[in-house]
């Protein structure tokens, strides 16, 4: 039997299957925003028929700041598990209090797709080649796994693809106007046919070993992916946390993503906010998309991937980040990070300095 009851205990659960039962105990977990990952992974590390017990030894107090007080615990524990596991009645061993859920849903099938979203402009193509050899190199992906790799753009000319026999090509015309992204993912992804799905933006190569880092179980998730700055390796858009509950409302605290966490455990972002992840590179269950798909209405640089997410939690969907899974983006859209670690906590400071700036400014203005 393994226990989930801290930060630590939780990153090496997350790794472990076909377990008998595992407990989870709910204190160190609810103050740092921990529980909705400690309750899906806990289910994913049993067996069929396995067995996880949820210990609530957290403060009783309704009204404490903890993300799920005693009183709530019932929906959190059925808004995450209510698809895979039923409620049973408590053993002899578990407290007045505890919760028993034994698993009911059977081990995600194995299989991967990859998709890859091209503009279809030859200024791209150099791009596409890097990530279709990343994507090749995936053993998961070979069509004697049951794998594929499809590209999906617009109808053109294809002999670039002529190195990639593997590669299946998927037509989709993009509706004039706004970049409608959201469409085009949607198409691609219910074209795929695994049970896992890689989707990426041509600029985004997955590194050797990352499907085989991703957890065998899951539902929305983000490789660790980096970007070269000055000659050196840093964390680029992956996962990231805001406190605003919608795309477009300001945050009185700054959005955090892995750029920010010095330890690279990306836990620590799970008590900063709602999480979401970069639409540029991301893995998804098939039972995700077909349950919550990305909105067809939104389009590209108007918050999709971060609507998506904030959906895709409140239908009780897990989003979260695979350490080990790396890739690498051939561009890089941000402000480069400082060199020195006064000059990061420096940038830092600066950065919440002015977001707490314009929360009061919100106010002010809500106020006349």
């Amino acid at each position: 039997m393994s226990t989930i009851d801290d930060q630590k205990s939780l990153g090496r659960v997350r790794l472990l299957v076909d377990l008998d039962e595992v407990v989870v105990r709910t204190a160190r977990l609810k103050s740092r925003g921990l529980l909705p990952v400690a309750l899906k992974a806990a289910l994913w590390a049993v067996k069929p028929g396995g067995r996880v017990r949820i210990v609530d030894d957290g403060p009783r107090d309704a009204t404490a700041p903890w993300e799920a007080p005693s009183n709530n615990l019932n929906h959190w524990v059925a808004l995450l598990s209510s698809r895979d596991a039923v409620r049973c009645q408590r053993d002899d061993g578990a407290g007045e209090g505890d919760i028993v859920l034994k698993r009911t849903a059977s081990v995600l099938a194995p299989g991967w797709s990859a998709g890859v979203v091209f503009s279809g402009r030859d200024s791209e193509i150099a791009q596409l080649r890097a990530c279709l050899k990343g994507l090749v190199a995936q053993p998961e992906l070979a069509a004697a796994r049951g794998g594929e790799i499809v590209v999906c753009g617009p109808q053109r000319d294809l002999g670039f693809l002529s190195e990639f026999p593997e590669v299946r090509y998927l037509v989709f015309e993009m509706p004039p106007g706004r970049v409608m992204i959201t469409q085009k993912k949607n198409a691609l992804m219910r074209a795929l046919r695994g049970p896992r799905m890689a989707v990426l933006h041509t600029r985004v190569v997955l590194e050797p070993g990352a499907l085989a880092a991703v957890p065998r179980e899951f539902d929305l998730c983000s490789p660790n992916t980096a970007v070269i700055e000055s000659g050196r390796r840093v964390p680029y858009l992956s996962l990231c946390a805001t406190e605003a509950f919608m795309p477009g409302r300001t945050p009185y605290d700054a959005s955090h993503t892995m750029r920010g966490v010095r330890s690279g455990d990306p836990l620590e972002l799970h008590g900063r906010g709602m999480l979401f992840i970069d639409g540029g590179a991301f893995f998804a269950t098939k039972r995700v998309h077909d349950d919550c798909a990305l909105d067809d209405a939104v389009a590209w640089l108007e918050g999709e991937d971060v609507e998506w997410c904030l959906r895709a939690q409140a239908h009780g969907w897990l989003v979260e980040l695979a350490p080990g899974a790396g890739a690498l983006s051939q561009t890089n859209k941000l402000q480069p990070l400082p060199r020195s670690g006064l000059a990061r906590v420096a940038s830092l400071a600066w950065h919440k300095l002015r977001t707490f700036r314009h929360g009061l400014a919100q106010i002010a203005g809500a106020r006349r």
